[in-house]
């Protein structure tokens, strides 16, 4: 080969790594199938079909559907650490994902892959009855969606406007920035199976049809059938049940990719598979933070045999979600056997404290993100105080050594 041709080919290679997105799978970060809890023999027989799950972490509780009509919640005892069976009921609709909007309300809503509706129903506080209020059409205008038979809109989720402006959500409509103006506080993101977009609807909760089709936006795989969103962290986790089976995250910023917008893409699991037939279609977790509170995740899968039914629900705890606490903007980056240190924001100071005992003296470093010193402190006592006033805004690291620990880095932004 002469050189002019080594030389095409080189930045022909170029071209291609440059422009090619290339994303590779984390192991999944909690148990496996076969040791994560076992949550199927706490529902009734008659619950098959799985297809979508959402945990309300105010009431405690998991809501799980079934594409063939079946609801179902579970209650959490955090005294015990175990679910019972609060309530289930049947009825004709076809629902595939739930999600809750006012989360101490005996209320929620479900994405109908049938009808290819968003349907919001209310029900009794022993979930035994449900009673259908309001319903939305996604094949008529505004809506873009067209009916594509079985391969329709699965999974549902919520997130409220608060986070839309933190992130300056953008409509792929518009190319501008969008937070609601229907009325529920936030806009409703679909998971649609064909070619895996996530769909966003700006929905009247009170008016059946009312609604604003908000965007239309791609993610890292061709299939997409659940969706949970951690309001503590910001992230979107995207299942998708396709081949194997992934977990996608995302901040839910996008940008323009060869023509139509695409989600940032954040992290990407391989979900564990059960034994026999895989069909995993479900997906909820807990929220990160606070960390004493956390439950784990959840996932679920759509199989009628009765051996599958009874491993159709699984319970994976502790569960190493991604992302930082959007309320203090800290994430603990090293962990060791120690995890006593605990750092909070408190207008323009940071508080570093120990949970189990006090009066214990360590050495404090405070970097920028160029690796430059910026603050220390030998052989302080801890709860310890620091002003961050005059710290510029930016991301810092701070380094917490002690003679009786390893050290801890925590990250912060000011």
């Amino acid at each position: 080969m002469n050189y002019c041709k080594l030389k095409s080919v080189v930045i022909v290679l170029i071209c291609t790594i440059s422009f090619t997105h290339i994303y590779t799978q984390n192991a999944w970060p909690s148990k496996s199938w076969a040791n994560a809890t076992n949550l199927s023999t706490i529902l009734p027989t008659s619950v098959v079909e799985l297809s979508g799950l959402y945990w309300n972490n105010e009431l405690k509780r998991l809501l799980t559907v079934g594409d063939a009509g079946y609801f179902a919640a579970l209650q959490y005892n955090s005294a015990t650490n175990q679910f019972s069976l609060l309530g289930s009921v049947k009825n004709s609709d076809g629902p595939e994902g739930i999600t809750q909007v006012n989360t101490s309300g005996n209320e929620f809503y479900t994405i109908d892959e049938n009808a290819y509706e968003i349907r919001k129903y209310s029900f009794n506080t022993n979930f035994t009855s449900l009673s259908k209020l309001k319903s939305w059409n996604l094949l008529i205008a505004p809506s873009p969606m067209t009916n594509t038979d079985n391969t329709g809109p699965e999974g549902i989720a919520f997130v409220p406007d608060s986070y839309l402006q933190k992130i300056a959500f953008i409509s792929s409509v518009t190319g501008q920035v969008y937070t609601s103006s229907k009325g529920m506080g936030g806009l409703l993101f679909l998971a649609h199976q064909n070619g895996g977009y996530v769909w966003v609807y700006d929905v009247n909760p009170n008016v059946s049809n009312d609604f604003l089709f908000v965007g239309k936006y791609k993610t890292n795989r061709s299939e997409s059938c659940d969706l949970a969103f951690d309001n503590s962290t910001g992230l979107m986790y995207v299942l998708h049940n396709i081949d194997d089976n992934y977990l996608e995250v995302t901040d839910l910023k996008s940008s323009l990719y060869y023509g139509e917008y695409k989600m940032n893409f954040v992290n990407e699991y391989l979900i564990p598979n059960p034994s026999g037939t895989a069909n995993v279609e479900g997906f909820t977790l807990s929220p990160k933070y606070p960390q004493e509170n956390t439950l784990g995740a959840w996932l679920c899968r759509d199989v009628t045999k009765t051996s599958e039914v009874a491993d159709a629900l699984r319970w994976f705890t502790p569960f190493a979600a991604d992302g930082t606490n959007l309320q203090t903007g800290i994430l603990q980056l090293q962990a060791n056997t120690n995890q006593n240190f605990r750092l909070f924001k408190k207008n323009n100071s940071i508080i570093l404290e120990e949970q189990n005992s006090s009066n214990t003296c360590c050495d404090l470093y405070i970097y920028n993100t160029t690796g430059c010193e910026i603050f220390s402190s030998m052989a302080v006592k801890l709860p310890h105080t620091i002003s961050t006033q005059k710290f510029n805004s930016g991301i810092y690291l701070m380094k917490i050594s002690s003679r009786t620990n390893s050290p801890v880095i925590f990250k912060f932004s000011h």
